[in-house]
């Protein structure tokens, strides 16, 4: 990692379950701060009235409740490294804060009157661009540019299906361990199944799945019916809800045609009229053979007419409008 040696912020973006921790981790492992303290913080879990405390800490008395004195976590990682991640969830006020810190690497705890110097590495994670955040005024622009100094995009795990089994196969050597176990691998129909399902929790789903697979199978390979339902059966129930979707979609365009008048257009004079009617005709012939051709699947009909879906839907709009 060319970063880790540095002192450089860093985001991490990707989806829940990516290991965007892990690859903090990594960072901060692989940088000169290696031997000090390594902090993670869930921002989504903190609440919006105890989050300055958790970060900065604060002294006896500040607030109802601050019974003793407390270390935040920015002090606790002194010398290391700080990862937030979900950090655009952190409230404006709380965004004010950190900009300090990142620009004067000094804090003070709530209810504090000195300084306290710092000396932490701010790695940052998210699920959404925190550039997409700052134009909706969710994300504060200076805070924005103090942690952009270096980006890392983590795909999604059904982007990546050549790691699956890759992935697999560490998981299963480690609750192996962890079991007392000697599994020793997947049978094709299981690794099949594994390689086709979408993931939608990522890292950590998998790891789920093989432990609770691992704990299930008492042979040498995990068989598929240790593989939860949703797995097992993947391509099944995404035929189902292919086919719900095209009877959905050919019903739409049934509906819409059916509200065209069928017996006579409207009544047109003049040659432009008629030339527009004409155009309108062969455009919607041909809108109908492309959805024809992907089963009546609006996205599908939109890619092969090279028009988005919004535009198709104006020109079926438009059609019948103009009858």
């Amino acid at each position: 990692m060319l970063v880790a040696p540095t002192n450089y912020s860093v985001i991490i973006y990707g989806e829940t379950g990516t290991g965007k921790e892990v690859i903090a981790n990594e960072i901060h492992n692989h940088s000169k701060r290696k031997d000090k303290p390594f902090m993670a913080i869930d921002c989504g879990a903190l609440s919006k009235e105890l989050a300055a405390s958790e970060l900065f800490g604060h002294e006896k008395g500040s607030f109802t409740g601050a019974l003793n004195q407390k270390i935040g976590s920015f002090e606790l990682a002194n010398g290391g490294t700080i990862f937030l991640d979900e950090v655009a969830n952190l409230s404006y006020d709380i965004q004010v804060s950190l900009l300090r810190v990142v620009q004067e690497r000094k804090m003070r705890r709530v209810g504090g009157t000195k300084d306290i110097d710092l000396d932490v590495r701010i790695i940052v994670a998210s699920n959404e661009r925190l550039w997409s955040s700052e134009k909706r005024g969710k994300f504060r622009e200076d805070l924005y540019h103090r942690f952009n100094e270096f980006s890392i995009e983590v795909p999604p795990l059904r982007d990546r299906r050549e790691d699956i089994l890759l992935f697999a196969n560490h998981f299963l050597m480690l609750t192996n361990k962890e079991l007392d176990k000697n599994i020793k691998g997947f049978s094709q129909e299981t690794e099949k199944a594994l390689r086709s399902y979408s993931w939608p929790g990522n890292l950590r789903e998998l790891k789920n799945v093989i432990k609770r697979a691992t704990l299930l199978t008492d042979s040498n390979y995990i068989e598929i019916h240790s593989l939860p339902f949703e797995i097992s059966n993947f391509n099944k129930l995404q035929f189902d809800q292919a086919q719900e979707e095209i009877n959905k979609q050919q019903e739409e365009v049934v509906t819409m045609v059916a509200e065209v008048p069928e017996a006579a257009p409207v009544t047109v004079t003049g040659t432009e009229n008629n030339f527009k009617k004409a155009v309108y005709n062969a455009e919607f012939k041909i809108i109908m053979d492309a959805m024809a051709k992907v089963n009546f699947n609006k996205s599908e009909a939109a890619r092969l007419l090279n028009i988005d879906r919004k535009t198709l839907y104006n020109k079926l709009k438009q059609y019948t409008d103009n009858l």
